[in-house]
């Protein structure tokens, strides 16, 4: 994999093209100097907070840093440019007030370990979550997004599909239909606990329990049983970027 098609190697390429030193960045973001290096080394990524700061400073998108792709939604819902510093390559885009918008439920980092079946019972009106102002992507109504919620990543286990400080949205997945996912990200409400884990192939069918698969840290997996499960969320898109994609 060459220096473009990674996180790190985007990061260290948009700044050398800008003509800018680690310090001068380290600077302009309030890190420091062994910070910056760390994220054009790969030993450490970014907060997504910092991949915005970037993303706005080097005139891309979170998208092109993240995934090294350009998206005219993304671009869009940023309104920033569509290609990375030093292209020519012009692209009109829309402005924020002309994006539809509305709140999505969020759940806060304080109610993440109450965040439970009973809850979800009465997540409409709970403490539990508190909402953010979401714009809506092209061609979707609110309708789409009725039953959403957003969730803060935590910790590195899900690398390189996820990372910690990001935001996605998920969707409750009814439980008639556990035994259908496969190949996708899942907030999984058992017992006392709410993971985000990939659900590769599923056994649903074949032994009374989920296996959750982590794709980065240490890696690994666990299997849940199905009575210990409460609920199911989908994750289909970050909060404010593109669908999500499980990336081994």
């Amino acid at each position: 994999m060459t220096d473009g098609q990674r996180l790190s190697g985007r990061l260290k390429l948009l700044r050398k093209g800008q003509k800018i030193t680690q310090d001068e960045l380290a600077a302009r973001l309030g890190l420091t100097k062994s910070a910056i290096s760390k994220f054009e080394t790969g030993n450490s990524a970014p907060s997504f907070e910092t991949l915005k700061k970037i993303a706005t400073l080097y005139n891309v998108s979170t998208d092109y840093l993240l995934n090294g792709s350009n998206s005219t939604f993304v671009a869009q819902a940023q309104n920033i440019s569509l290609y990375p510093a030093g292209q020519n390559n012009v692209q009109a885009v829309a402005l924020l007030s002309d994006i539809p918008t509305m709140w999505l439920r969020r759940v806060s980092f304080k109610a993440r370990a109450s965040f439970n079946y009973a809850h979800l019972q009465r997540y409409m009106s709970s403490d539990v979550f508190d909402t953010v102002l979401f714009r809506l992507p092209p061609g979707k109504t609110e309708a789409d997004y009725a039953d959403a919620i957003v969730f803060d990543i935590e910790g590195d286990s899900m690398e390189p599909s996820l990372y910690s400080g990001q935001q996605v949205i998920a969707w409750p997945v009814p439980d008639s239909k556990w035994e259908y996912l496969h190949n996708t990200i899942c907030v999984v409400d058992y017992d006392d606990t709410v993971t985000v884990k990939a659900v590769r192939s599923n056994d649903l069918n074949n032994r009374d329990g989920l296996t959750l698969h982590a794709t980065g840290g240490a890696g690994g997996y666990f299997i849940v049983a199905r009575e210990h499960i409460h609920s199911i969320w989908e994750v289909r898109e970050f909060y404010g970027l593109v669908p999500v994609r499980l990336l081994s």
